[in-house]
């Protein structure tokens, strides 16, 4: 999962998942209530159909013992493997709040039960508003600077794509808006970096030269200036954008970067490349689509 490390967490991992992307474990109690009525009310086609999914869940996703052990196949800690158990779970709870409303002798009982039901539900999981409405600033739902920090790079480069290193939000914000802005690290990586999943060896590692920039303007850490410069000439990175209050600003302008431009809250540095980067982009327009109608004749 995202930002959490299973060999950090250990058993807790479960559990901490569940706080990030269930917003508690209110709703897997739910699943748990759901499984014991279908077990105990069900009749056979529900049994069929709902306990040989409870009970693969129970064996795998909901067992805390089992993430430590596929993580050493897997990788589990940066994979959303929720995807593989979210259906067995959003399917059942409602299914039997329905049923247990349905069931109800009287109507009053009907309205007592619907009640309880949703008093569980608000009770169990997170307000979507507990943190306020954020309201989009635009039509692409992201940040205004970002538009205007595009803008900037791509008046300044003398290429129509163009490769620049962000920070985590932007980094993974910036490709919604802007497929001709490259990426000079991958989300993958950045996420290891943060998470200390890339030790400092690795990070040291002369064959993958993104890792001195992970190292630098990531985990803060000293890069030799001429290491530094060479990542940048060998993953082509033009650019790099920073917050006003990123400790590295002084380092990477020391090392020859300059400011072409400011934003609210960032910083746009540029290096100036020895030879001008040439992108060769994947042409398509000429593949067949396996679902064609030339296929399907």
């Amino acid at each position: 999962m995202q930002g959490v490390n299973v060999f950090e967490n250990g058993i807790g991992y479960l559990h901490r998942c569940l706080e990030l992307y269930a917003g508690g474990t209110g709703f897997l109690v739910m699943y748990v209530l759901s499984v014991l009525f279908i077990l105990a009310k069900g009749d056979k086609r529900e049994r069929e159909v709902f306990l040989p999914p409870a009970l693969m869940l129970l064996i795998t996703v909901y067992n805390p013992i089992v993430p430590l052990i596929i993580d050493r196949i897997f990788d589990v800690s940066s994979e959303y493997y929720r995807l593989f158990w979210i259906t067995p779970v959003i399917v059942l709870v409602p299914y039997v709040t329905v049923k247990l409303i349905q069931t109800a002798r009287t109507r009053s009982v009907q309205a007592i039960t619907a009640i309880l039901v949703a008093a569980m539900f608000i009770v169990g999981g997170n307000f979507v508003y507990g943190k306020g409405i954020d309201i989009a600033q635009n039509l692409y739902k992201i940040p205004d600077e970002l538009i205007e920090i595009s803008r900037m790079i791509h008046e300044d480069s003398s290429t129509e794509y163009t490769r620049a290193f962000f920070e985590y939000e932007y980094n993974m914000e910036i490709r919604q808006y802007d497929p001709k802005m490259l990426l000079c690290v991958d989300r993958e990586d950045y996420i290891y970096a943060v998470n200390y999943s890339y030790t400092d060896d690795m990070l040291g590692d002369p064959e993958h030269p993104v890792n001195d920039i992970l190292a630098l303007l990531v985990r803060n850490q000293k890069v030799d200036m001429e290491d530094f410069i060479n990542a940048l000439e060998s993953t082509k990175t033009e650019y790099v954008v920073l917050t006003k209050g990123h400790p590295q600003i002084r380092t990477v302008k020391n090392a020859g970067l300059r400011e072409i431009g400011q934003t609210a809250f960032h910083v746009i540095l540029k290096y100036d490349m020895k030879e001008p980067a040439e992108y060769t982009l994947v042409d398509y327009s000429d593949a067949e689509h396996r679902f064609s109608t030339r296929r399907l004749k």
